[in-house]
């Protein structure tokens, strides 16, 4: 049992895709305002406060982990190290769920994550749409992230 009850949406990605994590957190809006979810990313992190222990604390409440999926994101050091491995053995052990997006081409099936159901078609990822296309993405994405995390069994 986890030391800590899983109750957040926690969001990994690279501050290379900051553009694409952005619009993920605006079609997300509405349901974090009406405190339907309860999204944690590393914006939350305040002044003063220890960084590094701040993102453990919130993979350890986490009990779906969102990963915006790209080429830099799976060559950050950072998330390779200090993320993905506390979110992938959640998954295994403690059952949170790993949801992930592929925001652009990239070697994603050469590792852990080619194990699991992307939440879109993966071979169009998000940097291939057009503008309408990719916010239709999005609708459709959030929607399933919200479904999962209010019936994350």
């Amino acid at each position: 049992m986890a030391a800590t009850q899983r109750n957040k949406v926690f969001v990994s990605y690279s501050h290379k895709d900051q553009n694409r994590f952005e619009e993920f957190k605006t079609m997300m809006a509405p349901a974090i305002q009406k405190g339907i979810v309860d999204l944690w990313d590393d914006t939350k992190i305040q002044p003063g406060q220890q960084w590094k222990v701040e993102i453990t604390k919130a993979i350890a409440a986490a009990k779906v982990g969102v990963l915006l999926v790209s080429k830099s994101f799976l060559a950050s050091e950072f998330i390779t190290k200090n993320e993905l491995p506390p979110l992938l053995n959640a998954a295994k052990a403690d059952g949170a769920k790993i949801f992930w997006v592929c925001l652009s081409p990239c070697l994603h099936e050469h590792t852990e994550l080619g194990g699991y159901q992307a939440a879109h078609d993966i071979s169009k990822p998000l940097s291939r749409l057009s503008q309408t296309q990719r916010d239709a993405a999005w609708q459709d994405i959030c929607k399933k992230l919200l479904q999962l995390a209010e019936n994350p069994a």
